[in-house]
This record gives C-alpha cells, sequence and structure tokens, in this order.
C-alpha cells in the first residue's frame, strides 16, 4: 500500500509539473496512451485546467467540476482531494461537468452545459441534446452520463430576453430571437466540441444531435445551415415548420371562438369528437389499432363529412348552429385566396390541449408587437398572418429541402411525427418528408439518408397520447442511428410500448403500417397522400449566417 501511494505521489508530482510546462501535452499524454487504464485526481486537474482556456470574446467557462455518477448533484470528488491534500488517487464512477456561457452579441447571455465520461470510459462520441418549448434552462442530461458518452445542451438564451420571458405578450429582442432560432445550438456544438479536444486532448470521432419538439426543429437547422456540425441527427415530432405549428393553433382558437373569445365548442366536445374518430374507424381499422387509435390520422374529405355525421349522431349537440362545419375546418386544410397555410389537424387528436390564447408562440409576438391584445384577435386576418411569415419564416423554419451539404457527408436523419400530435400536427411533417423525396430522387434515395416514422396513438408533450407521449423511451432511436451511421444498417422498424396494454408495437418508415394477421406483424404501404402548403410557409434561410 505504501509502494501504491509513492506512485500516485510521484504520478501527482510528475503531472502538475508537467501541467506547468505544456497543460496539453500532458492531457494527450495521460488520457490518451494505451497504458492508461484509470483517471486519477491530478490528470483531471490538468485536463480542466485546458478546459479553462477554451474561454474567448464569445465563451466564458464558468465552472469545471467532477460529479459522481450515483449522485450528480452531490460533492465534487476533486474537491475531496484538495481537501485531504495528501495523496493522489484514482477516479472511478464520476464524470465531469462544465457550464459554459456564450455571449455573441451585446444582449445575448446563453447556458451551456457539457457532460464528459472519465476518459477511460469515453466512447469517443458528441451528442448534442436539444431543448424544448420555450426553452430558458438547461436538459437533463444524465442519460448520456449512464451511455458513456459526452454531450452537450444549451437553454437557448431565452432568459436574456427578461425575467418574463414567457409572458407571450412581450415581444423578444433581435438578438434573442437569433439565438433561440438557430445561432445558440450551432455555438453550442462548436464550443462543446472545443471543450472535448481540451478535456480529451483529442477531437470526437463521432457527433450526433437528439431533440423532439423545438428540439427536433434545432436538429433540423443544424442540417440544414451549419451540416459540418454533426454525423447524424434524431428529430422527434419536429417543429422544423414552426410557423405553420403557430397558424394551427390560432386556426384552432378562431373555429371554436366567437368574436369576444367565448367558446363555441367546448373542450369536451373536442376530446369525444377524437374519440369519435377512433370509433368511426374501427370497422375499417385494421388490427390492433381498429377501435383503440387511429392506425392513420389521414382522412379523405369525405370521410371527414361521415365520421362528423357520426359523430353528430352519437352526440348531438355536435350538430347545433355551425359547429360540424367549424369542426370539419380543423381537418380540412386552411386554404385562403388559393395558398394553403396549413394541412388539417389529424382526427383522433385531442385538441382540447390547445384550447386557449396562451398556446400561441411566436406568433403572439408578432401580434403583440403590432397592438393586437386576445381581446383583438377577432381583428387578426390573413394580412397579418402573410407579414409575419414574411418576418418568421425564413429564420425560424428550417424545411429547406436541400440536404445536399449534410448528405454529402455521408449524414443521416431519423424523423417521427405522431398520428395524435395536437402542437405539431403531423401534416406538415408528411408535407416536408415528400417534398424533400420529390426533389432529392424519391424516396427510394432519400430512405437512403432519411426516415420518417409514424406513430399511431403518439401526442406532442402536453397531451397524452394513447399509446404514447413523445418520443419512444430508452437508448433505442440513438443506438439505430449510430448503427446507420458507422455501420451503414439503416432502421428498419423502431418499437413503441403501448400504454396500458401488453403491446410492443413495431413502427416502419413512412408510408409502411405494420398490423397484427393472426398473431402476426405484416407489412403494408400506404398511400402517400397530403395537402401541400403554399412556398410562403415553408420558406427557409441557410445562408448568409453568422458564426
Amino acid at each position: 500500500m505504501n509502494m501504491i501511494r509513492q506512485n500516485f505521489g510521484i504520478l501527482r508530482r510528475v503531472a502538475t509539473t508537467t501541467f506547468a510546462l505544456c497543460s496539453a501535452a500532458v492531457s494527450a499524454v495521460l488520457f490518451c496512451s494505451p497504458a492508461a487504464s484509470a483517471a486519477d485526481a491530478a490528470s483531471l486537474e490538468a485536463a480542466f485546467a485546458n478546459v479553462r482556456t477554451i474561454t474567448d470574446d464569445i465563451c466564458t467557462v464558468t465552472d469545471v467540476s467532477l460529479r459522481r455518477k450515483s449522485d450528480p448533484k452531490g460533492q465534487d470528488p476533486l474537491e475531496m482531494w484538495r481537501a485531504e491534500a495528501k495523496e493522489n488517487v484514482t477516479v472511478t464512477g464520476a464524470f465531469a461537468r462544465v457550464d459554459f456561457t456564450l455571449v455573441p452579441e451585446t444582449g445575448s447571455d446563453i447556458k451551456c452545459r457539457a457532460v464528459l465520461p472519465l476518459p477511460e470510459q469515453w466512447d469517443g462520441r458528441l451528442w448534442g441534446q436539444g431543448n424544448s418549448g420555450r426553452a430558458g434552462s438547461l436538459p437533463d442530461l444524465d442519460a448520456y452520463v449512464a451511455m458513456d458518452t459526452a454531450s452537450v445542451t444549451t437553454d437557448l438564451g431565452t432568459t436574456a430576453a427578461g425575467p418574463n420571458y414567457r409572458d407571450k405578450s412581450i415581444p423578444w429582442p433581435k438578438g434573442v430571437l437569433r439565438d433561440f432560432h438557430w445561432r445558440a445550438t450551432h455555438l453550442m456544438t462548436v464550443y462543446g466540441k472545443r471543450i472535448v479536444t481540451a478535456f480529451y486532448g483529442r477531437p470526437c470521432s463521432r457527433t450526433y444531435f437528439n431533440g423532439g419538439s423545438t428540439g427536433g426543429r434545432q436538429g433540423m437547422s443544424e442540417v440544414l445551415r451549419f451540416p459540418e456540425d454533426y454525423n447524424g441527427i434524431i428529430s422527434v415530432l419536429p417543429a422544423n415548420n414552426a410557423a405553420v405549428n403557430e397558424l394551427a393553433i390560432w386556426h384552432l382558437w378562431r373555429q371554436t371562438h366567437d368574436p369576444n373569445g367565448k367558446p363555441l365548442i367546448s373542450k369536451e366536445d373536442l376530446v369525444a369528437v377524437a374519440d369519435l374518430a377512433i370509433a368511426f374507424k374501427a370497422k375499417t381499422d385494421p388490427k390492433p389499432y381498429a377501435g383503440h387509435i387511429l392506425a392513420d390520422g389521414r382522412f379523405s374529405e369525405k370521410e371527414i363529412d361521415d365520421f362528423l355525421a357520426f359523430a353528430a349522431k352519437k352526440r348531438p349537440s355536435l350538430a347545433e348552429d355551425d359547429r360540424l362545419m367549424r369542426l370539419k375546418s380543423l381537418y380540412m386544410p386552411l386554404v385562403h385566396n388559393g395558398k394553403c397555410y396549413f394541412t388539417g389537424f389529424a382526427p383522433g387528436t385531442n385538441n382540447g390541449v390547445n384550447f386557449h390564447w396562451g398556446s400561441l408562440g411566436s406568433f403572439q409576438h408578432f401580434l403583440s408587437g403590432r397592438g393586437f391584445s386576445q381581446a383583438r384577435w377577432n381583428e387578426v386576418g390573413f394580412e397579418q398572418i402573410d407579414l409575419y411569415l414574411k418576418e418568421f419564416t425564413p429564420e425560424f423554419n428550417a424545411c429547406s429541402t436541400d440536404l445536399s451539404a449534410f448528405v454529402k457527408r455521408g449524414g443521416k436523419i431519423i424523423m417521427t411525427t405522431g398520428w395524435e400530435d395536437q402542437t405539431v400536427p403531423p401534416g406538415p411533417i408528411i408535407d416536408y418528408y415528400e417534398r424533400v423525396c420529390e426533389a432529392n430522387g424519391g424516396l427510394g434515395e432519400v430512405s437512403k439518408f432519411m426516415r420518417l416514422f409514424c406513430i399511431p396513438g403518439c401526442a406532442h408533450g402536453g397531451g397524452k397520447g394513447r399509446v404514447m407521449t413523445g418520443s419512444p423511451s430508452g437508448r433505442q432511436l440513438k443506438e439505430l442511428l449510430v448503427s446507420w451511421c458507422e455501420k451503414d444498417t439503416a432502421p428498419q422498424k423502431i418499437y413503441v410500448k403501448w400504454r396500458d396494454r401488453n403491446v410492443n408495437m413495431p413502427v416502419a418508415p413512412y408510408p409502411g403500417l405494420y398490423y397484427l394477421d393472426g398473431g402476426e406483424w405484416k407489412l403494408e404501404n400506404r398511400p402517400r397522400s397530403v395537402a401541400r402548403l403554399d412556398a410562403s410557409c415553408i420558406e427557409t434561410k441557410q445562408t448568409g449566417f453568422e458564426k
């Protein structure tokens, strides 16, 4: 034991002395040598010092610490070592955490966090993790700690708008919008890579991004605007057509309220109609969906008419006044002067979740900046919508079909949508995927680098899907993406656990559908019909961004 302590003491003195001469060299020797089997406190101190040198005129490293895997919020193990200051110790069961702040322009305040496994445990990869909603806090990275992979995330800088940044009636400054729309994610990635290199003494071998909703838009923005940032993207229920999602909520409000904001159709009615859409399809949908969920959320106009007539028989109050006409408008494309602004909600979706003005985000910002409060909502028409699209879509959207730079680097994309998604409806996502296919050689060619999975019974966060809410849990999508990028094994299916039922349901790439026949899952291809959005709704700027 004394000999071991002496060796640790020698290692500490050598590491400390060498670091004083060349900290980068020490990091490379201690962390890259095949003989190194475990991290020691002194070498980690040297690596931390390397990380602190990342600070520049944009980035400030605010905290570098070591955390225990068993208690990420517990005491820094290195602090214990420093307090004892008796001998060097081998560090296990821990990970490094780096907090840093980015200020690309005056008024910006982008908080970021990187989590790094110990050198001997690191798998060589870096994952970017997306945020959600209006962000403002740092997502949990514990899942990546468990995977022994490096990860980085950001709050997207939205708190720089002030203490009331969540108040949608207060417009955000232009700089905060730039950070939220595209800049924070890119800079987080740039500096995350630098931190990885400083800590490990070598760059990451692969970079991946995982995000849903706002995070899904972050991922697609990276693909289109900064294709060199990542090798692969998971984009779950992505708000990449964020402007259209806003218009969908506005459309829902105006069809369910009178000019004074009084509900014409109740939340209870909307829930009942969603359930009745499933009952309507019970005789024609295949097993195991029939009577429980919709196998496919796309209805023809005739099917919408028939389903609403069926619903009115079951719930006669729906036939009063012009309620059926208003309900039909929710499921049909929103068209004005020949322009399609929204593809329509999928029947079976619980639209009662977003049954309030507060569900609007950037569109409410836009309207508030022009004096339109909720009290004046009935004055909002397509003139304001066109102005909103012109101002917001180029940098807010991530809908370009030009993925060539990303694909040329071998990039892959796994995307999902949910047939019960009330916040990011599936129609615009399918429209985008179809456009990508048309612009890139057809479905066969696109499936070599991008696959869309339409999940029956899947709702957005804030709602409750009949099968699931949000993304398939666990490591599944991450492992599928890594296998596709590194082994060229394309994902043939994903599995989702059906809530409250003992069913592990396979989901095929679009346009496929798995169904049960005699206890066996079989695959069929569904029609590829979807309403097409007007070009003004999907405009996406890809070049000319400051880095």
